[in-house]
C-alpha cells in the first residue's frame, strides 16, 4: 500500500536525465490519458464552484472554515493511501470529488469577501479569467514542448515552496505588508512554474505506463487553485488600496471645503 509521501512527495523520484531524453511526440494512448485528466479537472472546477456557492448562499450544513479544510484533508490522505487499482477506482474518484467540493467551501469566505467589495462579481470574474488564461497558456506550452527540459524545475520549485512557507511563518509575527505582497507574487510565479513542471511530469509518467487519472488530475487541480487564490488576493488587495485612496482624497476635499 502506498503512503502519503510516496503519492505526493515523489515528484522528484525519477530520473530527470531519462525524462530529458524523452522527446517523443504525444502518442495516442497518452493523448487519451490527457483527455481524461483534463476532463476530470473540469469536473473538479465545477464542484469547487458549487462548494463556494454553497458557502455564500448558506445551502450547506457548514460553511468554509476549519471543518471543511479537515474533511478535505482526510479525502486527500485517503487518496494517497489507496493504490490505483480497479477495486479502488470509484472510492478514489469519490474522495477526489469530495476534496474539490471542500476546497470550494474553504475558499468560499475569500470569494464572499471579494463580492462584498464589488457586488457585481467583477473581481471574481477577473480572477477566474486570468487563472484560466495563465493555466491554459502554461499547460499548452508545456505540452507542445518536445523536450522535457522543464522537469529540471522540480528542485528549484520545491525550494521556493519551502521559502514561501517560512516567509508566511515569519510574517505571521511581524505583519509586514511588503513581505505579504512579495509572498503573493512569488507564490503566483512558483505555481505557474508547477503547472509546466507537473504537466510534463504527467506526460513522462504516462510514457512509462502510469495511467493514474486521479493522482494526475489532483496535482494539476492543486496548482490551479493555488494560482486562482493568489490572483484573487492580489485583486482584492489592489481594490481595497484604491478604495482607501479614494476615501482619503474625499476626506481631504471635505476638510478643504470646510475652510
Amino acid at each position: 500500500m502506498s503512503t502519503f509521501g510516496s503519492t505526493f512527495g515523489d515528484r522528484n523520484n525519477f530520473s530527470t536525465f531519462e525524462a530529458f531524453k524523452n522527446v517523443s511526440d504525444l502518442t495516442k494512448p497518452i493523448q487519451q490519458h490527457l483527455i481524461k485528466v483534463y476532463s476530470t479537472l473540469a469536473v473538479l472546477c465545477l464542484l469547487t464552484a458549487a462548494g463556494s456557492y454553497a458557502h455564500i448562499t448558506g445551502l450547506f450544513l457548514f460553511g468554509g472554515g476549519l471543518l471543511s479544510f479537515l474533511v478535505g484533508l482526510v479525502s486527500l490522505i485517503g487518496i494517497s493511501f489507496l493504490p490505483d487499482t480497479p477495486n479502488n477506482k470509484n472510492i478514489r474518484y469519490g474522495l477526489l470529488f469530495n476534496f474539490a467540493f471542500m476546497e470550494g467551501l474553504s475558499i468560499g469566505p475569500l470569494i464572499d469577501h471579494a463580492l462584498n467589495i464589488n457586488s457585481s462579481g467583477q473581481i471574481v470574474l477577473l480572477a477566474t479569467t486570468f487563472t484560466s488564461l495563465i493555466f491554459g497558456s502554461f499547460s499548452l506550452s508545456s505540452l507542445l514542448s518536445n523536450k522535457r527540459t522543464f522537469i529540471y524545475l522540480g528542485g528549484i520549485l520545491a525550494s521556493a515552496v519551502s521559502m514561501l512557507f517560512w516567509m508566511a511563518f515569519f510574517n505571521a509575527f511581524i505583519g509586514s505588508k511588503l513581505l505579504y505582497t512579495a509572498e503573493l507574487y512569488l507564490g503566483l510565479f512558483v505555481f505557474c512554474g508547477y503547472v509546466i513542471y507537473d504537466t510534463q511530469l504527467i506526460v513522462y509518467r504516462a510514457t512509462l505506463g502510469s495511467r493514474d487519472v486521479v493522482r494526475h488530475t489532483l496535482e494539476l487541480f492543486i496548482d490551479l487553485i493555488a494560482i486562482f487564490v493568489r490572483i484573487l488576493y492580489i485583486l482584492i488587495k489592489n481594490s481595497e488600496e484604491k478604495e482607501n485612496g479614494r476615501r482619503k482624497r474625499n476626506n481631504r476635499r471635505n476638510q478643504y471645503s470646510a475652510y
